[in-house]
């Protein structure tokens, strides 16, 4: 298993894997400030790689009226810090936009009722609200996200948590859009630094803040905590605090293979068919993933394929007409003779449909190939953007090791911190692309598989 790591210990003063402390949850209204920890029935705190920002909700119980007492209108703020004990750095620490009220409704005899305060970072309304309508001449991506950041959603500096330098310098005009939206169509194009292939760019706020961060940078950030799914240790005689609060107390594979799928999705092939108007030329560009993976950073150390050929002598990476699209380009226009002639502004930069399109394409659907749901005991370090050790235990009796294809470095991609009255508790989606294992491949000299592939009987 690649780049295993110790599990760290439990933080001092924490006697339950689930014990929490939450050091505050204050909503602040126009009228007034009130603490809303006496009236919690369940706080979730969201985050999602895939999204721009976090969220959740705070579903309370009221016998006091607070949404007339405190003139809820959505334009209220809640300020919530959690974490394993009241000494513990390692925190969530956040102020979040409240936009909504709902699943109001009464209790018991009718003077009591409960309802969920829903909340969000306050960027997503101010990107709402808002449009970008800028030229960005010869910049890098990564410095016009800055700029949108500071300049139009006015983001503090300390919440702008990491934003990877891009490669290449790109002319881009925003066409009056929403901030958000403007960051996501150039994150499509954004490519990582050159050992890094591809344009697998995500913009998305984890508890540090906002990032601008690729996939493969992801993947090559140190493993948090291993973890492991042992039934035994739920319920032994033996009480090992540490183990069990970094122990999987359920699980759920969402995705594993699907050949069918991934076909359908280009993971291991597709083409890219960009037409230059302005030249009157056009080029084909192929998705190979067997060259793919000989350049590219991954989880783990082999692929998530064999040299499976069918029955025309294919493989998975050989098919690219299976996935086909057209996209309007200017693929190195400026050596054309002609056009070059008139100077280097007669043309805008190049915008590397070649290796945007086919890539992300891949990328982006070999991120979510193997996706597995996990609960965990609640550790407010766990974000999206980082990794961990999942080891589940092979269900073939007669192997007593971890399952070599399903054990692993993952990905975290998905995270919701719960906290009710008795107990924290973490949700994790978390994915990988690769195994710890090379899968075998067919044995082409065999007659029956030989046969069984070209549909003999």
């Amino acid at each position: 298993m690649a780049d295993i790591s110790t599990s760290a210990p439990t933080p001092a003063g924490v006697s339950y894997p689930k014990d929490y402390a939450l050091i505050n949850l204050t909503l602040l209204s126009a009228s007034d400030s009130m603490d809303m920890k006496n009236l919690l029935t369940e706080l979730s705190y969201q985050e999602d790689l895939f999204n721009n920002t976090a969220s959740g909700y705070l579903m309370v119980v009221d016998s006091m009226g607070y949404i007339e007492t405190l003139n809820l209108t959505g334009n209220e703020y809640l300020r919530m810090t959690f974490g394993k004990t009241n000494q513990n750095s390692n925190w969530i620490d956040k102020i979040f936009r409240v936009y909504k009220v709902d699943k109001r409704r009464p209790e018991g005899k009718g003077d009591t009722e409960s309802y969920s305060l829903y909340f969000c970072s306050e960027e997503m309304l101010l990107s709402e609200q808002y449009k970008v309508s800028k030229s960005y001449r010869a910049k890098s991506i990564s410095d016009n996200v800055i700029d949108i950041l500071q300049n139009y959603l006015k983001v503090p500096d300390k919440k702008i948590a990491q934003i990877d330098q891009t490669y290449g310098i790109y002319d881009f005009v925003i066409p009056t859009i929403k901030p958000f939206d403007a960051i996501n169509w150039m994150s499509t194009y954004a490519r990582p630094q050159p050992d890094k292939p591809g344009a697998d760019m995500l913009f998305y706020e984890n508890k540090f803040g906002f990032n601008f961060k690729s996939i493969q940078s992801m993947m090559k950030e140190p493993v948090y905590y291993n973890y492991s799914y042992d039934p035994k240790n739920i319920d032994n005689a033996t009480y090992d605090l540490n183990k069990r609060s970094h122990n999987v107390t359920t699980y759920e594979i969402l995705n594993s293979y699907d050949a069918l799928g991934a076909i359908n999705s280009g993971i291991f092939a597709n083409k890219l068919i960009s037409v230059d108007p302005v030249t009157r030329r056009y080029k084909e560009t192929n998705f190979d993933y067997a060259g793919y993976i000989n350049e590219a950073t991954m989880l783990n150390e082999h692929p998530i394929t064999n040299t499976f050929k069918n029955r025309l002598g294919d493989g998975v990476n050989q098919t690219p007409e299976a996935v086909t699209k057209l996209i309007f380009s200017n693929f190195k226009q400026n050596q054309v003779p002609y056009i070059a002639a008139q100077g280097p502004d007669s043309v805008g930069k190049d915008i590397y449909a070649e290796t945007y399109v086919p890539y992300r394409t891949a990328q982006l659907a070999l991120a979510n190939y193997t996706r597995v749901k996990i609960s965990v005991p609640g550790d407010p370090g766990l974000t999206v953007g980082t990794n961990l050790n999942l080891s589940l235990l092979s269900k073939n009796p007669n192997n007593k090791e971890p399952d070599p294809f399903y054990s692993g470095k993952y990905l975290i991609t998905a995270v919701r911190h719960m906290i009710t009255m008795n107990e924290y508790k973490t949700v994790l989606e978390i994915t990988k692309e690769s195994t710890t294992k090379q899968y075998a491949s067919p044995d082409n000299n065999s007659a029956l598989w030989q046969n069984t592939v070209k549909g003999i009987t």
